[in-house]
């Protein structure tokens, strides 16, 4: 516990109400055959923090960092600046919105609503913790929410007394059943969000920052132990997640939400259980709408070549201009449904490109010298990259025509 931080942070922004969502229906809709692919989703995610805490650890820098360095000279520079800050911004922005939604949704299932109330407190609560400009402090705190969320979420997938023989199959046997493969990439694509690579090694920089004489061995040792068993953590949740789907499906019930998730459970286990996991859906909710602004502000002031101190004046004004477009589209109406496909069709190009520069910078030994990848790395990091390339056709051939009808409506 005392050596885990960026990987919970990491964590606290992969699990947020779209996981819920995305998971949850998985269950539903497909029963445990998808499973593989978040056991799949999550060693990759282990591999490329390993990359990513070594650019931080090693380097002390972001990633964002690290590519404005290698490509200084680079015509590639300012194109390559323009769309990752672009694609960041808009994604974050709209993804903030949802984390907010999100999160004033499991309040509302246990409190009744009030989404006008519960999304100035959600945000207001976020922003003052990234406003304490301590990552240490931050990592902390959702070091403590991944956790709560890992015991919420596990505690009503027990209660429903899943088949665990099924559960096992569907993890080792990879199956796409018909018409569950856009399914099976959101699955991956929920999990390796492009910004949590960001966030990953400028959460670790921080930490090299903060003690410039640490051992860079031993941190590495740490760095790996904390990315595993955060990917471990992750696992646990979204299997979690995707066990009460199956079991709603298995009772008849109606899912197209995610509160539809937590108020299923009532019937089955109780009034008790549906509070729990809607305790989770708020732990999710406000853990993402504190790290999706975090993550859009170490890209832009990294790839701009400005200071990363949590303190600093840019950073501050960067992150509450995020905070202030997810708030205020969350309490117009929710998550805006074409900007969401926007930011999907940018997150296609961006997360095959991420992980292209995380594994690229990983094997420059001007930037990490005797701790660059090693053979193995670099084939695992080529298998996540082609997967991710995969995922990014797929995303293209579904949302480019949606795209197209927006502007020609």
């Amino acid at each position: 516990m005392k050596n885990m931080g960026p990987g919970a942070v990491v964590t606290a922004a992969v699990v947020g109400p779209g996981t819920v969502t995305t998971c949850g229906l998985a269950g539903f809709n497909y029963g445990f055959a998808l499973a593989w692919a978040l056991l799949f989703s999550v060693i990759a995610m282990a591999i490329i923090q390993r990359m990513t805490g070594k650019i931080g650890l090693v380097a002390g820098m972001g990633l964002a960092e690290a590519i404005r360095k290698s490509f200084m000279n680079s015509p590639w520079r300012i194109p390559l600046t323009v769309l990752i800050i672009i694609a960041l911004f808009c994604g974050n922005c709209a993804y903030q919105a949802g984390n907010v939604v999100g999160a004033s949704t499991g309040v509302s299932i246990i409190f009744g609503d009030n989404r006008l109330i519960y999304c100035l407190v959600i945000s207001a609560a976020a922003l003052a913790l990234v406003l304490s400009g301590s990552i240490k402090y931050i990592s902390n705190v959702l070091t403590g929410i991944v956790f709560l969320m890992a015991v919420v979420f596990l505690i009503t997938a027990i209660v429903v007394q899943p088949d665990v023989g099924a559960l096992l199959r569907g993890m080792v046997t990879p199956t796409i059943p018909e018409g569950s493969m856009l399914t099976a990439i959101a699955l991956i694509g929920t999990t390796l969000v492009p910004y949590c690579i960001y966030l990953h090694a400028s959460t670790n920089a921080s930490k090299k920052a903060a003690d410039p004489a640490m051992d860079v061995d031993d941190v590495l040792v740490d760095n790996t132990y904390d990315s595993v068993c955060n990917a471990i953590l992750t696992a646990i949740i979204s299997v979690s997640i995707m066990v009460v789907g199956c079991s709603l499906a298995l009772r008849g019930s109606s899912v197209s939400a995610v509160n539809d998730l937590a108020q299923g459970l009532e019937p089955l286990a109780g009034t008790w259980a549906s509070y729990v996991f809607a305790v989770g859906i708020f732990a999710a909710g406000i853990s993402s709408a504190t790290t999706a602004p975090l993550a859009t502000t170490y890209v832009i002031t990294g790839i701009l070549g400005w200071s990363t101190d949590l303190k600093d004046t840019k950073f501050r004004i960067i992150a509450v201009v995020v905070f202030a477009i997810g708030c205020i589209a969350a309490i117009m109406g929710g998550t805006p449904t074409d900007i969401i496909t926007i930011a999907q069709a940018f997150n296609g190009v961006v997360l095959p490109l991420s992980v292209c520069m995380v594994a690229w910078i990983a094997t420059r030994s001007e930037i990490l010298g005797k701790y660059m990848n090693g053979a193995v790395l670099n084939v695992l990091s080529v298998v996540v990259l082609i997967i991710t390339l995969v995922m990014a056709y797929r995303t293209f051939v579904v949302y480019a025509p949606q795209i197209v009808a927006m502007f020609t409506a």
